[in-house]
């Protein structure tokens, strides 16, 4: 793999991550472009990358969690947070488990990924438009973070963003913004590892001495990339809103369109 290729695809993967606008559908379009195929090694080794930059960022809130559990019983509101977490995670794991060959086999597509940007930036903006109720992860509901875990299911589908439909399906539950991204961003932390996880255990330990190298590297740029756009983003959206991440999703689907179909 080129080092260039290996530095463009970690840096696309840190940025589009963690923000409502699709890191598996910009992965793959460049892929596309620069290479022709995305290798699933890589992608790993990317997702390891952010995996590890989301849990730096939020390791207070890590540590708080894990106390809590050590020191009050399962069912204590100051295990709400946690419990949350592992209740939003279910319904990708089932998901996940059960349609991952037909996402592989049916839906990486152009096509798929162009009216998935456009159809999930809407959803974004009228999601924009609720009122926001909840400013705390404590006030969430199990009822509430199992919708969320469900709308997680949808970013199976290239394109639609992980963040996206979780920030979405908060901000319909009346899940203010500053609160719903920072649900999002700790999902993501069980969610990314479990899917790394069923990437790892079907790779080889040849595939992995062939691109030590490489596959350090794109670990090191992604986490970088990915930790310094988790800060960036929850500092702007406390002064802005989610409207500039819309306009960009409209503007890449009519790219898209204009790439597929001229």
């Amino acid at each position: 793999m080129d080092i260039w290729e290996v530095i463009i695809l970690s840096i696309i993967q840190g940025l589009t991550e963690f923000l409502p606008i699709s890191s598996s559908a910009h992965l793959i379009l460049v892929s596309e472009l620069i290479r022709g195929k995305e290798e699933i090694i890589f992608d790993v080794a990317v997702h390891l990358g952010s995996l590890l930059a989301v849990i730096v960022y939020f390791r207070k809130d890590l540590l708080s969690m894990i106390l809590n559990l050590s020191l009050h019983d399962l069912q204590s509101h100051k295990n709400r947070e946690l419990i949350n977490l592992l209740i939003a995670l279910f319904p990708i794991l089932i998901c996940g488990f059960f349609l991952r060959n037909f996402v592989e086999g049916y839906l990486r597509t152009v096509q798929v990924i162009t009216y998935a940007t456009i159809f999930f930036a809407f959803i974004l903006y009228f999601a924009t438009r609720i009122p926001s109720k909840i400013k705390d992860l404590n006030t969430i509901t199990h009822k509430q973070a199992f919708i969320i875990g469900l709308a997680q299911c949808l970013a199976l589908i290239p394109g639609s963003s992980r963040s996206g439909v979780t920030i979405s399906a908060a901000l319909f539950l009346g899940i203010d913004k500053d609160t719903a991204a920072k649900f999002s961003f700790l999902l993501a932390i069980p969610t990314i590892g479990a899917i790394a996880f069923s990437e790892l255990i079907n790779l080889n330990s040849f595939q992995f001495s062939q691109l030590s190298f490489e596959l350090g590297l794109g670990c090191f740029i992604s986490f970088i990339v990915a930790y310094l756009t988790i800060d960036l983003f929850l500092k702007l959206i406390k002064r802005f809103s989610l409207t500039p991440f819309v306009i960009y999703r409209i503007l890449l689907s009519l790219f898209l369109l204009a790439v597929a179909y001229l």
